[in-house]
């Protein structure tokens, strides 16, 4: 029997670590933290 661990957001700026399923996503599809409203972006770090 395998146990698959639920994938989880972690907020950069507050910490905090939620289920992907409970995260709200704005109107560009970036997740958006729902405990300080932190809307994650690109980086821009692909060179």
């Amino acid at each position: 029997m395998s146990i698959q661990k639920g994938s989880t957001f972690d907020c950069p700026e507050c910490d905090v670590t939620a289920p992907s399923a409970s995260v709200p996503y704005d109107a560009l599809g970036y997740a958006v933290c729902p405990v300080c409203s932190h809307a994650t972006v690109p980086t821009g770090d692909d060179a």
